[in-house]
């Protein structure tokens, strides 16, 4: 009786903590730890600047290369002698103006698209859409490949590469919940009373994808880190001494067996952020579904 009394406070203030208080809700500890995370990761990549200078991320020193972990150096040093913490924390920060700056190209003019090929259905964006799903048959991958090697190698063409090769599976994704939306009553009274075809579409039908978009967002956030992560490591992303993952990973494999510590730092955080995205975005998706809030 007295655990009930103490729990009820406990879950009415939960309620209006959000998300946050719906995982708690849930008990849905291991989210809570992937958000903990996401939210270290996004505090180092903007306070990278303030918490270690450039030099000391990309300035070569051979006589502290390959130093194992300690005081001065927490996660040790790599074959250069660069701080290995430094490069991690300007390495976040590389990449997440990469994964956001190419997943806001994507859910917007995947969003676009979609919904204009949702709302208006004629021979042209039936085109449109089987344009994208050749594109979506098409290795993404190998598409990304494509974009950097003709853009060339360093952020900007990492960035366009990864929002290029997303966008397609975006559009497919929202053209599908336009094409339901624009059916139902609320469309069909706000054209009755002669309201434009844009004010209908980005006043009444989007606001009602806002869900999707956020849920899309996130998950999409974890895909654009692994694949920016695994062309760099292949060499095609940020060039030295510019710190990102995938190539710090690259760099270090010689030295996995005699000093892996300097593979473990990159691949671990590496792992820790796509893990935390993909859980968050997970829990996300069922947050949005009026029927998993009900009360516990």
């Amino acid at each position: 009786m007295a655990s009930s009394i103490l729990a009820s406070p406990i879950r009415r203030r939960a309620k209006t903590m959000g998300f946050l208080g719906y995982l708690v809700r849930k008990k849905n500890y291991v989210t809570l730890l992937a958000t903990f995370v996401m939210a270290i990761f996004l505090m180092a990549a903007l306070l990278a600047p303030f918490l270690f200078d450039w030099e000391t991320a990309t300035r070569v020193t051979l006589d502290t290369s390959l130093l194992s972990p300690s005081l001065a150096h927490p996660l040790g040093t790599d074959e250069l002698g660069r701080d290995l913490l430094a490069r991690v924390v300007w390495g976040a920060r590389i990449t997440l103006i990469v994964a956001l700056v190419s997943v806001a190209i994507a859910m917007i003019l995947g969003v676009l698209i979609g919904s204009l090929c949702g709302y208006y259905e004629n021979w042209f964006t039936d085109a449109v859409m089987r344009f994208m799903d050749f594109m979506i048959a098409f290795p993404r991958t190998l598409l990304a490949i494509i974009v950097v090697t003709v853009l060339g190698s360093g952020v900007l063409s990492l960035t366009l590469a990864i929002g290029i090769s997303t966008i397609p599976a975006n559009v497919r994704l929202f053209r599908g919940p336009i094409l339901a939306l624009k059916r139902r009553q609320f469309t069909v009274a706000a054209k009755a009373l002669g309201a434009r075809d844009s004010s209908i579409l980005f006043s009444h039908i989007l606001p009602n994808t806002t869900s999707l978009i956020i849920i899309q967002g996130t998950l999409s956030l974890a895909e654009a880190i692994l694949i920016g992560s695994g062309l760099s490591f292949l060499g095609l992303g940020p060039q030295p001494p510019i710190p990102e993952w995938g190539a710090m990973i690259a760099a270090s494999r010689a030295h996995i067996t005699s000093h892996p510590h300097v593979i473990l730092a990159p691949g671990i955080t590496l792992f820790a952020v796509i893990l935390a995205f993909n859980l968050v975005g997970d829990a996300l998706r069922d947050y949005a579904d009026p029927r998993s809030r009900k009360a516990i």
